[in-house]
């Protein structure tokens, strides 16, 4: 649609509901003063078809100017582009910064195996975004995943607890500003050039199950006084077993800006498994341009998120489509804005992915 019909239309109904609304206040003003006056429906109606009118005419006015413009602008090889600037906002490993805080979590790794050699049913290894090449330069942490045996502690509460307490207390790093406890994990903040960066240490007890050697239960830290603490069911090898190609850890990168710049309440676990149902759903005819594979996401994104289940491979009672309505409503007209952009304007993929 052209902005001058799609201003145009917004500016009358604007431009109606203000006139309309102004005047019923002049007049109901009017009445209280002198109660002799009486509504008059026939002003009402007429001041709603001026704005109307006016409202349509300045709509269609500023539509017009955008129209004009639109058609002048040249096209862009947006595919390219989009290649260069995702290359720019994914982190780099040789980053400095990042290769401060991966220092750190080596560190924090030898005093976990030191500690709790005894008590460890396999390596203690990394996951998440950093190590599957989809983490954005302005925006990471590192993810560490520790498993402790079956008859480690009593409970994942208590593991839970005394990794926090041996961290806060045993370990030391002058970076160091914060040990708190989180909803499934325990974070250490440290302050590199003035900016805070977060490393997240996930301990997970294996459950006692005959040649089991990677599902277990983490600990639920809920926080609140409204609901109980508990635990949930895991498998760290299966979350590590979704492999994304190239192009699509790409398309992630993109999505994942995306929604940090433009507020999409959607997480970056959900985003990776519908680009991988999406995929699914598409086969044979996912496009070859790139631009056109970023929009066939964005696509099946709206479409799916209010009807179709995706559920958390880990744990099958972890259904990540499970979010708020108003959430969903968010991320739809988030998808239905690029979509829109885009059919009047290609060139307009790069204000939301670059």
């Amino acid at each position: 649609m052209s902005k001058t019909i799609k201003y145009g239309k917004n500016g009358a109904l604007v431009g109606g509901l203000s006139f309309i609304i102004y005047n019923a206040i002049s007049q109901l003003v009017k009445m209280k003063e002198d109660h002799t006056i009486k509504f008059d429906w026939g002003e009402l109606l007429t001041q709603g078809v001026k704005g109307t009118v006016l409202g349509a005419g300045a709509g269609a006015a500023i539509g017009g100017i955008k129209d004009i413009n639109n058609s002048f602008e040249e096209p862009e090889n947006t595919s390219s582009v989009l290649h260069i600037a995702i290359s720019n906002m994914r982190l780099n490993k040789s980053d400095r910064t990042y290769k401060s805080l991966s220092e750190k979590a080596e560190k924090i790794t030898y005093c976990i195996d030191c500690h709790y050699s005894e008590k460890l049913a396999g390596s203690i290894v990394r996951i998440g975004s950093t190590e599957e090449n989809t983490a954005l330069a302005d925006d990471f942490d590192i993810d560490i995943s520790v498993p402790f045996n079956p008859n480690s502690f009593r409970s994942t509460e208590q593991m839970f607890d005394d990794l926090y307490y041996h961290l806060k207390y045993n370990f030391y790093d002058p970076d160091l500003i914060e040990v708190r406890t989180q909803r499934k994990s325990v974070g250490l903040i440290f302050n590199l050039n003035g900016e805070k960066y977060k490393i997240d240490v996930v301990p997970y007890k294996i459950s006692a199950k005959k040649g089991n050697k990677t599902s277990g239960y983490l600990f639920v830290n809920n926080n609140s006084a409204f609901q109980k603490d508990s635990f949930t069911k895991t498998d760290i090898n299966k979350l590590k077993g979704i492999i994304l190609s190239p192009i699509q850890q790409k398309i992630l990168v993109a999505i994942k800006s995306w929604k940090l710049n433009f507020n999409v309440p959607i997480s970056s676990h959900l985003v990776k498994l519908l680009i991988l149902d999406a995929y699914e759903v598409n086969r044979g005819k996912i496009p070859q341009d790139f631009t056109k594979k970023l929009l066939t996401i964005v696509r099946h994104i709206r479409d799916e998120i209010n009807f179709k289940k995706i559920v958390s491979v880990e744990n099958t009672n972890n259904v990540l489509t499970d979010i708020s309505e108003s959430k969903k409503a968010k991320i739809t007209k988030a998808c239905d804005r690029v979509l829109d952009e885009y059919d009047y304007q290609p060139n307009s993929i790069l204000h939301f992915f670059s």
